[in-house]
Parts: C-alpha cells; sequence; structure tokens
C-alpha cells in the first residue's frame, strides 16, 4: 500500500534492482530442476445454435443457474480431478485441478486452465489435453462449444460485458478505458496460449531471455488465429494500441546492446504507466495515462503519497510486455490454437530455448533484428507470414527448431506433437498462410464449419 511516509517509500534505485531481481532471481539450483513447461490455454464459451453455428458467448454466472461457472460446479461436483470453487462469482473465483494448476476465469468469462510444471512438452500438452477433454464434454451437453482462437470473430464486443467485477478488474478497465476501446477488446474478446519456460543456469537465461524476445514476431506472425480487416492477429494489434507503456518489448532491450536483463526490465517498470493504485481500505483506483512508475517514486501521488517495495511487486503483475520474466519466462505472443496445432508454438519454442545448437543457430539468424522489433510485431500483426521477409524469417526459425525438437531427449517432445509440427509447417507457414485464413474461410463457408473447427 502507499505511504505518506517519505523514508519508507521504495526509491528509484532500489525499484530498479528490485524489479530485475524478482524477474531474474539468482540462478541457484535451476540446473538440478531440468528444463521444464507450463502451459495457460484459454477458450473462449460459445453458445450454438440448433444448426451448429455462433449463437453468443456464455454468461460466466446466470439466475437460471445455466452460465460458466454453474457448468463447471456440476462438473467438479462429478470429476475427481476438478476440485470444489472457491471465490465469489464476478470476482475472482478458481478451480484446482488434480495434480497440479487450477481453472480461472478472464473479465469476458474466457476459461483458462493454468497448468502444472511438467518436465517436458508432451507431459504438459497431455494434461492439457485431459482437462480440455473433460470440460469440452461438460459444456457440450450444453451446447456450448469451447472455441480456442485468438479472438471471438462472431460477436461485437459491445454484447460481452466484463464479468469480473473485483476491484483490480474495474480498475484496470477504467484505466484502458483513458486510453480507447482496445483494452475492452483484449480483456473480454482475446484468447491466447502462453508458454512457460525456465531461464535456466548461469550463462544461459540471459540468451533464453534475448532469444525469447526476438521470436516473439515471428511466433505473431506464424500461429495468427484472430482476423479482422487490416490484421491477422487483431490480439496482437489490441496489446499494440492499448498502452505502449506496457506491452510489446521494454525499451532498453530494443534500443542498447546492453545484455543485462535485470536492467532491462528494471528500467521498463520504472517506465510504465500506473495502472492502479491499491489502497488501504481495499479500495483501487485507476491509474492515469502519462504518470510512471518511476514519476510516482520521484514526485509522490497528491492524495496517495509515496509507493512501498509492495506497490512495485503489485505494478510488476499489471506489465504484459511479449515476454514477462517471474522467474521463469511467460512468453505471451502466442494465440489461442485449437487442438490439432495448440503442441505446435509449444514444442518450437520449447527446442529454441532448450537445445543449445538450436538456441545458438536462432540467436545468429535473429541477433540484427533487435531494433527492428517493434517494427517486425506491427507487420506481424498486420500480414502476418503473407508478409515474404516474415515468411522468410519463420521458414528458417522453425526448420531450426524442427531440428533441435528432434535432437531433445526422446519423449521430451513427444512423436505426436512432432508430426504436428511437420503438419503445421507444410500446411500454413511453408505456403504463406495462417491459421486464421483457415477459419476465415470456414466461416465465410458456415459459420458452423468454423466453430467446429475451433472447438476441435
Amino acid at each position: 500500500m502507499p505511504t505518506h511516509d517519505r523514508s519508507a517509500a521504495i526509491s528509484v534505485d532500489e525499484a530498479r534492482h528490485r524489479a530485475g531481481l524478482r524477474a531474474f532471481p539468482e540462478p541457484a539450483g535451476r540446473a538440478a530442476l531440468g528444463d521444464r513447461v507450463g502451459l495457460e490455454p484459454e477458450l473462449f464459451p460459445v453458445q450454438r445454435d440448433r444448426r451448429g453455428r455462433p449463437a453468443g458467448r456464455l454468461l460466466l454466472s446466470r439466475p437460471d443457474g445455466a452460465g460458466v461457472l454453474e457448468v463447471v460446479d456440476e462438473l467438479a461436483a462429478a470429476d475427481d480431478r476438478i476440485g470444489a470453487r472457491s471465490g465469489e462469482p464476478l470476482a475472482a473465483v478458481e478451480y484446482p485441478v488434480e495434480g497440479g494448476g487450477r481453472l480461472t476465469f478472464e473479465p469476458g468469462a474466457q476459461v483458462e486452465h493454468s497448468t502444472a510444471v511438467y518436465p517436458s512438452v508432451a507431459t504438459a500438452i497431455n494434461d492439457v489435453e485431459d482437462v480440455l477433454g473433460r470440460l469440452r464434454r461438460a459444456f457440450r451437453r450444453r451446447r456450448v462449444e469451447l472455441a480456442a482462437i485468438g479472438m471471438d470473430i462472431w460477436h461485437d464486443v459491445e454484447t460481452v460485458p466484463q464479468q469480473l467485477r473485483a476491484g483490480r478488474y474495474t480498475a484496470q478497465a477504467a484505466y484502458y478505458r483513458q486510453r480507447g476501446h482496445w483494452g475492452a477488446v483484449m480483456m473480454r474478446h482475446t484468447a491466447s496460449l502462453q508458454i512457460n519456460l525456465d531461464l535456466g543456469r548461469a550463462g544461459v537465461w540471459q540468451e533464453r531471455w534475448l532469444l525469447a524476445n526476438l521470436i516473439g514476431p515471428v511466433m505473431t506472425a506464424s500461429f495468427a488465429s484472430s482476423p479482422s480487416p487490416g490484421s491477422v492477429c487483431t490480439r496482437a494489434r489490441a496489446w499494440q494500441e492499448l498502452d505502449p507503456t506496457r506491452s510489446g518489448y521494454p525499451r532498453l532491450l530494443v534500443e542498447t546492446e546492453g545484455d543485462d536483463p535485470r536492467e532491462h526490465w528494471g528500467q521498463a517498470a520504472l517506465e510504465a504507466d500506473v495502472m492502479l493504485y491499491r489502497l488501504d481500505d481495499g479500495r483501487y483506483e485507476p491509474g492515469c495515462p502519462g504518470c510512471s512508475f518511476g514519476q510516482w517514486v520521484a514526485e509522490g501521488h497528491p492524495r496517495w503519497g509515496w509507493p512501498t517495495a509492495a506497490d512495485l511487486d503489485y505494478h510488476l503483475t499489471t506489465m504484459f510486455f511479449e515476454v514477462r520474466p517471474r522467474g521463469f519466462l511467460e512468453l505471451r505472443a502466442g494465440e489461442a490454437l485449437p487442438g490439432p496445432w495448440r503442441p505446435v508454438p509449444v514444442a518450437l519454442t520449447a527446442a529454441l530455448l532448450y537445445d543449445r545448437a538450436a538456441r545458438e543457430a536462432a540467436l545468429g539468424l535473429l541477433a540484427g533484428q533487435r531494433r527492428r522489433l517493434p517494427e517486425l510485431w506491427r507487420r506481424a500483426a498486420a500480414d502476418g507470414v503473407h508478409d515474404p521477409e516474415l515468411q522468410r524469417l519463420a521458414c528458417e526459425l522453425w526448420g531450426i527448431a524442427l531440428a533441435g525438437a528432434r535432437r531433445l531427449e526422446k519423449g521430451f517432445v513427444g512423436e505426436q506433437a512432432l508430426a504436428a509440427c511437420e503438419r503445421f509447417l507444410e500446411r500454413f507457414t511453408g505456403q504463406g498462410r495462417v491459421p486464421g485464413d483457415e477459419l476465415a474461410e470456414l466461416d465465410t463457408a458456415d459459420p458452423a464449419r468454423a466453430l467446429a473447427w475451433a472447438s476441435s
């Protein structure tokens, strides 16, 4: 909570150092843990009519007991893998998953499965498929599909209300409204596939941080599944427009040759605007665009005073760069993808970071693109691998990754994921196409076919 005692406030140097160290803690003991994988897929609950066509998004909770939470409550009562709900409807709600992980929800009632941390790509994917399979069966009994695409292409965002109204979400929405309409799109109308990978031992985590950022535009370009006029990846466009102080790529990473990830992140934390203030009485107040955390530290706030270390720690949870370091690397560039293609970005990115030869080759391929990251990211959102340069980079990069995936310990990626990668690269990247192209074509022919594709 903020303080009016200046001597209890955090200083600029303390904030920069603390932010960097919390993102990249000392690597002691990391090597013993091995290279692990965690996933966070999100899905839209889409009602279908009798012809199988999209007929509105299912609300998080409904008075008639037929909302998202009520469906999951029924599943939890009958399925040993899904535990009972904790939290209040329209606030922070979650269900524990047996074996680790949890089910949570986004402001537009998107369902999110955060897995446990697994020792391989194959085991993480298997867990996702098991949990999502249970969820799909439960929702289909109510004529609801769980669609895995980057943006809801069937419904206007204004038809989907903000359904999480706990203090943080209300203040976050109010903050974004000051910047335009893209915050509502991101919060209520997009879905991602976040991939969580280990930092690694000393001398490795710096390379992994840099490479994870460098591959971001290629991920956006390759796996785009949110088509709209002028964009193949409308989810990325939302992130590009809603608040450039806390999304995209840290300025020092792009603009300097410095190789200290802690410095990159610490400075990014200071330069990001304050999204919200947590007050002593439990209230959350939205921040004001143009007031950075560094300014808050230096000048204070006329009503709330100065930030403490706890305020910095909370501020870090509101930073949404394409790669978010949290003691591990959270790769945020990926869009939600249907089941047949979900293993592909997981296997390819894990191979690039975890296989030494692949990592070195990828760094050699992309190191010259560092200062171009913002430009390439924008082109990736607009055109994907329709862009000849991005297609060339994608073909080379994913070729390196596929070779690396085959070199990793037997069973780490798994034969099914390897086969999915080969099919994806032949069907999409090699042809200069993205999954959203197929989605759009199916939707033009019959929205029922597009919904079935997204829910496979």
